[in-house]
């Protein structure tokens, strides 16, 4: 066997240990890999990760910061070596902050270069002035090019924060500069997407989107829906737009229809806003999801009754207006200028009335829960019936302090698992609600609820439990035994397990809405007898 051959194989036997979780044969294998090469650096990268995963916070720090200078003085400086450097002090916790500048400054001499973009990114993400972090994103955009041999995504990034930047805090740039950011994103987004044959529409949507968050030269919002919707007109367009999203191009026809309507809206042009509006409700009947949060578009379907709310009563419609600001008030997420657009309309609509302000409230909330109220039981039928009835797969894990949970120990109640980790942004925004589902059956003894981390170490779940402390029981699952058991393609996940053992209901989180599909579900596996 080669030299070459040997150390390819040991560099796999590596990964394919510390996959495993078997960490002290894994960080064996590391030692001999570096001995026979120290020059490897696909070793040092699984090391270093390794190290991270296997030692203490204080001891995985110590170990990094002493072997990564180490690495850099044995290596000849190219973009390779300093990018593995960079990806190994990014194993810690702290992320980009635990990166030396001179490393950082070092990765700055490549120019033109991924690892010159990153050591932007990676200075303006480690800064806590709103001005530096412009200050090196505004390099980015400066300094590199869309056409450049890079991640462009991480590129259109940089646009995306200074947008961000300027949203929180309008004083770092003049609307002439802003202006010109806009159409500059405009530019290098439509080339990004031409280059990944994505859906031109959405570079002119999102842009539309910005102008409208500043309410910024809407005259060039309009231009640009004008270039979308001859954009869509083309067949290219159109297959794009079909394969990326699976819907009709309809949908894309009357999203652009809408925002048109908004920049109407902004204007105060009233009547035409309505218009646009009603004529091209999102399909927010179509789903839980789209009906009380989002739209494909993510579009708040809350803000666009209240937008038509606000457009009937613009053209004194005040009946018209009552109706759309209730949907807008009463949805489980209320819009936040709901309740002010009724009070308006109440003292329209009931001049000179005895009638309180609350009781107009209760009867605009029977008429609202008169006309929702057969779409919602029609989207939870759908819901509850769309059952697996499959034998779910057994498993066995402890919790961190070594308390054993078995699936089969479960039998006789219904049972909720969250599978989720510490890193996954979603799964923390779902807690919440998961704790408002613990706490609405809490006194029901047919009813659990489990979380299950999903491949990560005893001390970064310590770390979550301690920070968000779920009252519910968290299993420990490094070897991922329930994701591969479970078929589970991404996290948060949640599975409901009926009183016999079997597998009946299961989805993603971000279909969450304040937990009323899981209630609906739990509800239904009660309701078995």
């Amino acid at each position: 066997m080669s030299d070459g051959t040997h150390q390819q194989e040991l560099a796999t036997q590596l990964e394919n240990h510390h996959k495993a979780g078997d960490f002290d044969k894994a960080f064996e294998i590391s030692e001999r890999a570096l001995e026979a090469d120290p020059s490897d650096l696909r070793v040092y990268g699984i090391r270093w990760r390794l190290i991270a995963d296997m030692f203490s916070e204080k001891e995985a720090r110590n170990r990094i910061q002493s072997e990564i200078p180490s690495f850099l003085r044995t290596q000849p400086e190219n973009p390779d070596v300093l990018w593995t450097a960079y990806w190994g002090y990014r194993k810690l916790p702290g992320g980009d902050d635990e990166v030396p500048r001179s490393l950082f400054d070092s990765m700055l001499q490549h120019t033109g270069t991924e690892i010159h973009l990153i050591a932007l990114l990676g200075l303006a993400a480690r800064s806590e002035d709103s001005r530096e972090k412009w200050h090196y994103y505004q390099r980015v955009i400066d300094e590199l090019t869309v056409s450049d041999a890079i991640e462009l995504s991480w590129y259109l990034l940089a646009y995306e924060e200074m947008l961000r930047l300027a949203e929180g805090n309008r004083s770092l740039v003049s609307d002439d500069v802003l202006d010109d950011l806009i159409d500059r994103y405009l530019k290098d987004l439509l080339y990004y997407r031409q280059n990944a044959q994505w859906w031109f529409g959405g570079a002119y949507t999102e842009v539309v989107e910005w102008r409208l968050k500043f309410n910024l030269r809407l005259d060039k919002a309009l231009e640009i829906l004008d270039c979308a919707e001859d954009r869509l007109g083309e067949k290219e367009e159109r297959e794009w737009f079909v394969k990326i999203f699976k819907q009709s191009v309809e949908e894309a026809v009357k999203y652009i229809a809408r925002l048109r309507a908004e920049v109407y809206f902004r204007q105060e042009r009233w009547r035409e806003a309505y218009d646009g509006l009603a004529a091209n409700p999102p399909g927010f009947s179509e789903s839980l999801w789209r009906r009380l949060h989002e739209t494909m578009f993510k579009e708040s379907v809350t803000h666009y009754f209240w937008m038509l709310g606000r457009s009937a009563e613009g053209i004194g419609e005040w009946q018209e207006a009552r109706r759309y600001y209730a949907h807008a008030f009463f949805a489980p997420i209320p819009h936040a200028e709901s309740r002010d657009g009724l009070e308006r309309v109440y003292h329209q609509i009931q001049r000179g009335s005895t009638g309180t302000f609350d009781a107009f409230l209760d009867n605009a909330e029977a008429e609202y829960l008169t006309r929702e109220g057969p779409e919602l039981d029609k989207i939870r039928e759908k819901i509850v019936k769309g059952r697996f009835n499959k034998k779910a797969a057994d498993f066995s894990l402890e919790t961190l302090e070594g308390a054993a949970f078995t699936l089969s120990g479960a039998r006789g109640k219904v049972l909720l698992l969250d599978v989720g980790a510490s890193w996954c942004a979603p799964c923390i925004e779902v807690i919440p609600h998961i704790k408002k589902i613990y706490d609405r059956f809490s006194k029901v003894d047919e009813v659990a609820i489990w979380g299950i981390n999903d491949g990560e170490t005893p001390k970064q779940v310590e770390t979550f439990l301690e920070e968000h402390r779920p009252p519910w029981p968290i299993l420990l699952d490094p070897r991922q035994e329930v994701r591969k058991a479970y078929q589970i393609g991404g996290i948060p996940f949640f599975i409901l397990i009926d009183k016999e053992g079997n597998w009946q209901y299961s989805f993603v989180g971000w279909h969450l809405v304040r937990g009323q599909p899981l209630i609906w579900m739990i509800e239904a596996l009660l309701e078995d007898q």
